[in-house]
């Protein structure tokens, strides 16, 4: 069950549900893997369930590396920016591409910098990314920031440029920290609703609607993961303005931008409430309470 103020326990509850599907489907199949799930075990009971055959060795030892792991280009990652560019919408940027890049000596700084930032700001957030996210992929090219995929689930794919500083102001690893909670926030989305949906299936046939981080209509599911990002992303910045002696200026601005894109999100989903679920409707009214301190 997801709560929107991080929770490091439940979270690995609804972590264990996807570690069992993943091994269930493989053993249906007859594949041995490993007994701890990873992306790449996620990745091979995908690939399964559409009739290719999959080879698992070695996957636990992928699976049992440190978690928020910096992981290089592979094939499985792969398949999952090809999908993540072929659902792009129409008039999206269309130079630049994107695709997955090695890490470099200085990006393992930046990140070390950007774990200790979360780690002084927002501990909790901290403790759950590292039961959500096993793997760190970085991308190059301007069609995609970031993304994750169900299909390679514990992954987060975030663009190296998020490493930097941006135009405005905000410090690379603070610009990271932001990233890791999104993309993690995602994740564990996907995990919590696999047990327990945050809508009911007349959500399904909804219209799509006008969403704050994406130019195209999204089905009310989208909205709804954008709704507990943005909130907890708002959370994010009120704690780093605590603890973050510098460009104070740029996160208070940030956290502006995030908190209105939150309120946009959870308004309109409350033109939809009768489509939420009892669990859904408890999550948005979290998100209410988690801007509640930021509220000018």
């Amino acid at each position: 069950m997801l709560r929107v103020a991080p929770d490091a326990l439940e979270a690995t509850r609804d972590e264990e549900a996807v570690r069992r599907v993943a091994q269930g489907v493989l053993a249906a199949a007859g594949v041995r893997a490993a007994a701890v799930a990873g992306p790449v075990i996620v990745a091979a009971a995908f690939a399964v369930q559409a009739g290719l055959r999959v080879d698992v060795t070695g996957s636990q030892k992928v699976a049992m590396r440190e978690p928020l792991e910096p992981v290089g280009p592979a094939p499985y990652l792969a398949r999952s920016v090809a999908r993540a560019l072929a659902t792009r919408p129409d008039g999206a940027e269309a130079t630049g591409g994107s695709q997955l890049t090695g890490w470099q000596r200085a990006d393992h700084a930046i990140l070390d910098r950007c774990r200790a930032a979360l780690a002084a700001a927002w501990p909790e957030m901290l403790a759950e990314l590292r039961v959500c996210v096993a793997q760190v992929a970085l991308l190059e090219g301007r069609a995609i920031d970031g993304f994750t995929d169900f299909a390679t689930h514990g992954a987060v794919y975030i663009n190296r440029a998020r490493l930097g500083a941006s135009p405005l102001g905000l410090p690379g690893p603070v610009r990271f920290a932001e990233a890791l909670v999104h993309e993690g926030t995602h994740t564990r989305c996907n995990a919590a609703q696999l047990s327990n949906p945050f809508l009911t299936p007349a959500a399904g046939g909804a219209d799509l609607v006008r969403t704050p981080l994406r130019s195209d209509p999204r089905p009310l599911a989208g909205l709804f993961q954008q709704a507990v990002v943005l909130a907890r992303c708002t959370a994010l910045y009120g704690r780093l303005l605590n603890t973050e002696s510098t460009a104070t200026a740029a996160l208070t601005a940030r956290q502006d931008r995030l908190s209105d894109g939150a309120r946009q999100a959870i308004g309109t989903l409350r033109q939809h409430s009768a489509t939420l679920t009892e669990h859904g409707l408890a999550v948005l009214g979290e998100c209410d309470a988690l801007l509640r301190p930021t509220a000018v």
